[in-house]
């Protein structure tokens, strides 16, 4: 039987599926897509079987309220964060991807920083999850703290990682990326070649090994929260 996996994302950068979508194919999900942009009712995602948050060039570090943010963003991110909160109270399936995951953390009372700096990385985490145990791309501003009654998964040397409450899961990594879709976020942040090809050309050695890993991580995910 079909399941429904509702995906919540802007329409530019970070958007794409990559493995993740290969993953909800073969596990015979239908993909429906909700627009962080617009202001989404809390119930927008109430008849799907999964829900999916996405990343964004958007921030969770501060109120999105200044004159250069984006008009939109306030009152979406307020709204998505209700439709969250709602969602894991019902004790729903969630998998947050990088501010998806921020996202969750602050919905549950979690905390969201601006770093010093821009990370972008091929790390492999300390973890004691064998699925997680692999080199994932880091590509964020922010950093998520494990929020008051999670379990912390996965932590990077400055920051964790990947932490679950409940049925649902936020992951400050992006295992859904394959090389086109990591080139594109780099082109959608006007990134220097001296900061995007090292990253491109570690995934080009590995795409193989990313998207087995990945996939596995996704069937782990669903197996802990599936049932």
């Amino acid at each position: 039987m079909s399941k429904v996996a509702v995906v919540i994302a802007n329409p530019v950068v970070g958007a794409e599926l990559g493995h993740l979508g290969e993953w909800l194919n073969a596990n015979d999900f239908e993909v429906r897509r909700l627009v962080r942009d617009d202001v989404l009712p809390v119930d927008a995602a109430d008849d799907a079987d999964l829900l999916i948050l996405l990343g964004s060039v958007w921030t969770m570090a501060r109120p999105m309220t200044e004159a250069d943010d984006d008009p939109r963003a306030a009152a979406a991110i307020s709204a998505e964060m209700a439709l969250v909160q709602r969602w894991v109270a019902m004790d729903r399936p969630l998998f947050g991807v990088c501010f998806g995951g921020q996202l969750l953390s602050a919905a549950l009372g979690g905390q969201v920083h601006r770093q010093s700096a821009p990370h972008i990385a091929w790390e492999t985490p300390g973890t004691e999850m064998d699925a997680l145990r692999a080199p994932w791309v880091l590509l964020h501003n922010d950093a998520f703290s494990v929020p008051p009654g999670a379990q912390m998964l996965a932590e990077a040397d400055h920051a964790p990682i990947a932490f679950r409450y409940g049925r649902a899961w936020g992951v400050q990594f992006h295992p859904e990326v394959d090389e086109s879709i990591l080139a594109q976020m780099f082109t959608d942040i006007d990134a220097s070649p001296d900061i995007s090809e090292p990253p491109l050309a570690a995934l080009r050695s590995r795409a193989d090994d990313q998207r087995a890993d990945s996939l596995r991580l996704f069937d782990r995910f669903w197996s802990e929260v599936g049932s």
